[in-house]
């Protein structure tokens, strides 16, 4: 059971807003590159392509939260699942081990399909906020100030995975 004093710190948190502004350009980097191995990964099953993208985006966030750096292990095999007549009731996205690696399934859990992008950033930010907790209070909860550290990185980056979406739909220039 966690103390009530550690929940309430861990669910008033948030990640420092001025260096998140100052990170973006790089952040923006390695969406830009992880978006191109996750289309090389939904072509091809590229999968080695994948995990350096990911593992790159993982170091910037690291580096500039002055983390140990995590191992990120992507899984390429559908979600560990539960099904409830015939339908998925339970799926796990991903984990983080405080001593070990993050890891992230690339597979839908009913058909085995690769995931969206957005998905796969969602699964990988959130794995991620569960390093930073675990590096600086000593343990991760889904609390409410949880979801808004995830949502902190999340909300900006995926509206440049729409852009980038859109960009390869009409074949425009990824640069702006």
């Amino acid at each position: 059971m966690l103390p009530d004093r550690l929940f309430r710190k861990l669910d008033r948190a948030r990640l420092d807003a001025a260096l998140l502004l100052r990170l973006a350009p790089e952040l923006e980097a390695a969406l830009d590159a992880l978006h191109r191995a996750h289309e090389a990964y939904a072509r091809e099953g590229a999968v080695r392509v994948l995990h350096l993208a990911c593992q790159a985006l993982v170091d910037v966030l690291d580096g500039a939260h002055e983390l140990p750096s995590k191992r990120v292990f992507m899984r390429d095999r559908p979600r560990p699942h539960r099904r409830r007549h015939g339908r998925v009731v339970y799926e796990v996205h991903g984990l983080c081990d405080p001593e070990g690696p993050l890891e992230v399934y690339t597979r839908t859990a009913a058909k085995a399909r690769p995931v969206a992008l957005k998905t796969l950033l969602d699964t990988l930010l959130h794995e991620w906020v569960h390093h930073h907790d675990f590096v600086r209070f000593g343990e991760s909860v889904h609390c409410t100030g949880f979801y808004e550290r995830v949502g902190q990185l999340y909300r900006p980056l995926r509206d440049r995975v729409d852009f980038l979406r859109r960009s390869a739909r009409t074949g425009r220039d990824r640069s702006a």
